[in-house]
């Protein structure tokens, strides 16, 4: 019996030598193959990222050659050309990409044929070649060519949509300068009777949340109709101020007025088609008119817009996102190229809301103030809601109006002017807006203007609206 075991024994440890032999062998073979898949896939991955590096550099460089022939129809096409390949040089592979074709489809340049295809006009086609790294090419070597295509139009003959959004809310009507603050605030002290009907007389400081504004400020909504919104404005009026939201309304006709001009003066944008939507916000997104408006429409429209209260920045940037919608081709009105512009002081609030503090005592060493009011409706714009719209395609640009205390507001009054200081001003005074910082990053890059004062809104409007008309060129394919 022994025996047997010890031949069974034998038997299973030269079994097991045998396979462990044989595996060995399998694995010995077969490393190289398992080494140079690997190595396959990853040169696969590395030439794809290559590619699609070549491709945003190219899509990138097209765009420039449109845009410059928009701002300056007689370049030559070999400036553009060079202009073109230094924008590679700095973008792509490491200074390995050269243009292997490169035509200007314009009146001036006029190279629109590209082999056997003839360019449609106003177009920019190139087409790049490049290096990409490799560890196992084929043929040897340590790189593999790759290669990009683009055609960019230039922004001659477009539709263009320019999307005037206005913040309507009562912060916008307190007076457009010092002067008019003071106007307006000597007006109440003699007209307290006429400032909103039903409020008690006479306003003292200290004793009540009834502070003695020019109009309806953000009071609270139970309370406070359109009537009362549309007295506050001709309280303004009638002590012969002008207010904020007086001058948004004529800066937004002047900008028609001034699209108007430049598209009948100048030979490039005489090319183009521009329509309009108007729009203003408090506690919802208001549209006047129907869409894509013409001048004279839009002009119209204009003048019909009218303040409102609270301001909900969520809901309204909800709305707005859905109703412009995702950038055209350009090619027509039903497809045009679109831009917002967004003028606002970039404060969400709500009077009433403004009470619902996480922190509603204790001291604010910030603002060396207690007890307090932290956490409220009050806040910046959500960025992220402005990121799904520029995700669109759509151009968005944001006039500041920086927020102003409401004219006669009592600094000891809670919770208004302490919730919107704190929100506005975290860190104290002297410090920098979070609002304005909001505001900014919400806007594509480069489109971001504050008004400082009054006059600068008009500024805003047309600075803002002149870069667009200047660079508005996209890619076909």
């Amino acid at each position: 019996m022994r025996g047997r075991h010890l031949l069974l024994d034998r038997y299973v440890r030269r079994l097991w030598g045998s396979r462990r032999a044989t595996v060995a062998t399998i694995f010995a073979l077969s490393a190289p193959i398992l080494i140079m898949l690997t190595l396959g896939v990853t040169d696969f991955g590395m030439t794809l990222d290559s590619k699609n590096n070549l491709q945003q550099a190219t899509d990138a460089a097209a765009l420039a050659v449109a845009a410059a022939t928009v701002a300056n129809p007689n370049t030559p096409e070999a400036t553009l050309k060079a202009d073109a390949q230094a924008l590679l040089n700095a973008d792509a592979l490491g200074g390995s990409t050269t243009i292997t074709s490169f035509h200007v489809c314009a009146p001036v340049q006029n190279d629109c044929s590209n082999g056997s295809t003839t360019l449609t006009m106003n177009t920019v086609s190139m087409s790049t070649s490049g290096q990409a790294p490799c560890t196992l090419c084929i043929g040897g070597g340590t790189s593999t060519p790759v290669n990009a295509q683009t055609t960019s139009v230039i922004g001659f003959g477009a539709t263009m949509q320019l999307n005037v959004v206005m913040d309507g809310s009562a912060s916008m009507i307190v007076g457009a300068t010092s002067a008019d603050v003071t106007t307006i605030s000597n007006w109440v002290t003699a007209n307290w009777n006429s400032v909103k009907p039903g409020d008690p007389p006479p306003y003292s400081n200290h004793t009540a949340d009834n502070p003695p504004c020019a109009f309806a400020c953000h009071d609270a909504g139970g309370s406070t109709t359109t009537t009362d919104i549309m007295t506050g404005l001709t309280n303004a009026h009638s002590a012969g101020a002008t207010t904020r939201f007086d001058v948004m309304i004529s800066a937004a006709q002047q900008l028609v007025n001034h699209v108007q001009t430049e598209a009948a003066s100048n030979a490039v944008y005489a090319k183009n088609t521009y329509v309009f939507n108007i729009m203003s916000f408090d506690t919802a997104l208001h549209r006047y008119g129907s869409s894509n408006l013409n001048y004279a429409n839009a002009l119209t429209q204009i003048g019909k817009v009218t303040p409102g209260l609270d301001t909900y920045l969520s809901t309204v940037m909800s709305s707005l996102i859905t109703q412009v919608g995702k950038n055209g081709t350009g090619a027509s009105a039903s497809s045009p190229l679109k831009f917002v512009i967004l003028v606002t002081d970039g404060l969400q609030s709500d009077r009433s809301n403004n009470w619902n503090c996480t922190v509603s005592d204790g001291r604010d060493p910030a603002w060396n103030y207690s007890p307090t009011c932290i956490g409220g409706y009050d806040t910046s714009i959500n960025v992220s809601q402005c990121t799904q719209l520029k995700n669109n395609g759509v151009i968005l640009a944001v006039l500041e109006t920086p927020y102003v205390p409401l004219t006669g507001q009592d600094p000891d009054v809670q919770p208004y002017e302490k919730t919107v200081r704190h929100t506005i001003y975290p860190n104290g005074p002297g410090t920098p807006s979070v609002i304005s910082a909001a505001l900014q990053s919400c806007a594509s890059g480069g489109y971001y203007f504050q008004a400082t004062n009054s006059s600068q809104i008009a500024t805003g409007f047309l600075s803002l609206a002149d870069k667009f008309l200047s660079e508005s060129v996209y890619l076909s394919k």
